[in-house]
């Protein structure tokens, strides 16, 4: 009986000792220079651009706002810089841009005149 105690104790101190190192290695985190913080990752330039669209239609005075006014649709979009498109106003336009569709803004990056 003796002669099989220490084998199997060997043997349990080894397969102990082999559990333990996958086990811290499951709960340790790799270590970092800086904190970590929840703020959301920026979105590359190639991404922004994916989101960019043609708009097109007149630009008309809406109040003492400029909008433009996609005939096709009876659709109003306003814009985000009217300095951008105060030099079309009643031109029929095409302006590619991101929409902000909760406030129905247009963010102009350009606009050309169209015939």
């Amino acid at each position: 009986m003796k002669n099989y105690l220490i084998p199997s104790s060997i043997l349990g101190l080894l397969l102990s000792v082999g559990a333990v190192g996958p086990m811290h290695a499951q709960n340790s985190t790799p270590q970092t220079g800086s904190p970590q913080t929840n703020q959301p990752m920026q979105q590359p330039e190639s991404s922004k651009h994916q989101d960019m669209k043609a708009f097109t239609g007149m630009i008309v005075k809406d109040g003492s706002k400029l909008v433009l006014k996609d005939m096709s649709s009876n659709t109003a979009y306003k814009v985000d810089d009217e300095k951008k498109v105060k030099d079309y106003v009643g031109k029929m336009v095409k302006i590619t841009g991101t929409l902000d569709q909760s406030r129905n803004v247009i963010q102009v990056e350009s606009i050309e005149a169209v015939s």
